[in-house]
């Protein structure tokens, strides 16, 4: 038996045959700082599982399973190392995967011959990667929002963090005033009033810093950039900006001078949730389009044939969707059960073994009443 205490959706989906699984998904955020009660927790969790396994697998020996629960129970690096608001056991009686997830859901034990993998989904679809641009007047400063945590970046000494550092010390002369600076070269600009000096010193600031970010950001990472400022200073940056990666949609109208990073990571929320709505917005105009061309579906078993023969695209899921029933091996369903609801768990699980896509959504977003959607390849 073999413990894997890593977040590999792959390779547990590449042994999506070898079960039965069991699928216990524990919310810590409530007894994070409490060892005991976290472990009484993931106990009377693996009780519920061996009941469903002797219900659902009866051959099946829960020996093995119950061998990786009590070793993870007793094992405090592992409390120690997962300490996310939810941690996801998925184990077949060879191997037991862990998954650190950031959104909170409902502690629940799932039973199925697949891996049920749903909540894995719809906390990977939370998170939205980008890089944040906190941009004033005259200082830059550079964050990255990577699995649900955002970081302030150690620019270099030569990144163009202040607008003093970057153009260097004003030496004026003739018509022309120029500043001289040995990392970014000589910026010229007019003999004008003190609010045009300023204007011209703005832009020249905001062009060294956007040719920065793009060789040394942006081309790398490929990750949206978010920009945070006031609307003016926005204004300027972007009528300048060359960064095919900043987004003309998604902004922070706000000043970041003073913030800390937990203030300025509240400020990315509301931009968070417009990514999430925009992504929704796609997909169900996507569904649209495919029920006019007749290639949708919204009864989930009318999507298990077509689910099997891989020709499912993408499939829609409403969030806490449950459906009675199973997909058997032999592609029939069995709806008699007297467990927890598991037949979109079976789509999720067939749908994604056949290289389709899986959307989680709110429910209160799907167009009709029903758990899922299906658009068909063909």
């Amino acid at each position: 038996m073999d413990t894997m205490v890593k977040n590999d959706l792959q390779h547990l989906m590449q042994q999506r045959d070898a079960g039965p699984f069991i699928a216990i998904y524990l919310n810590t955020d409530a007894v994070l700082n409490d060892l005991n009660r976290r472990r009484l927790q993931l106990k009377q969790l693996v009780a519920d599982a061996q009941q469903q396994l002797a219900q659902r697998f009866p051959k099946a020996s829960f020996q093995p399973f119950q061998a990786q629960f009590d070793r993870l129970a007793n094992d405090n690096s592992f409390w120690l190392q997962h300490t996310g608001p939810q941690t996801g056991l998925i184990a077949n009686a060879e191997t037991c995967l862990i998954f650190d997830l950031q959104t909170p859901t409902d502690t629940q034990v799932i039973v199925n011959s697949m891996p049920a993998i749903r909540p894995i989904l719809a906390d990977r679809q939370q998170q939205f990667d980008f890089d944040l641009l906190a941009l004033n007047e005259d200082s830059m400063a550079l964050y990255q929002q990577r699995h649900g945590e955002l970081v302030a970046l150690d620019l270099p000494i030569d990144a163009p963090t202040t607008l003093k550092g970057t153009l260097g010390t004003e030496k004026r002369g003739g018509d022309l005033n120029f500043n001289s600076s040995p990392v970014h070269g000589v910026n010229y600009h007019g003999h004008n009033a003190k609010a045009e000096e300023r204007a011209v010193d703005q832009r020249n600031y905001y062009l060294q810093v956007d040719q920065y970010l793009l060789a040394a950001h942006s081309q790398a990472s490929q990750r949206p950039l978010i920009l945070m400022g006031l609307p003016h200073n926005q204004a300027v940056f972007r009528k300048l900006s060359k960064n095919p990666y900043l987004s003309q949609h998604l902004m922070i109208e706000r000043s970041p001078n003073g913030l800390s990073l937990a203030e300025i990571a509240v400020a990315t929320t509301p931009v968070q949730n417009q990514w999430r709505t925009g992504l929704t917005d796609i997909l169900l105009d996507r569904y649209d389009q495919a029920q006019s061309r007749q290639r949708a579906l919204n009864d989930p078993f009318d999507m298990i044939r077509p689910a099997l023969d891989g020709r499912i695209d993408t499939l829609i899921v409403a969030a806490n969707a449950q459906v009675g029933g199973t997909i058997k091996p032999d592609g029939s369903v069995q709806t008699d059960l007297q467990l927890p609801d598991n037949l979109i768990d079976d789509l999720v699980d067939v749908v994604m073994s056949r290289q389709g896509q899986v959307r989680i959504i709110p429910a209160d977003r799907m167009p009709i009443e029903t758990a899922a959607l299906a658009l068909l390849r063909y």
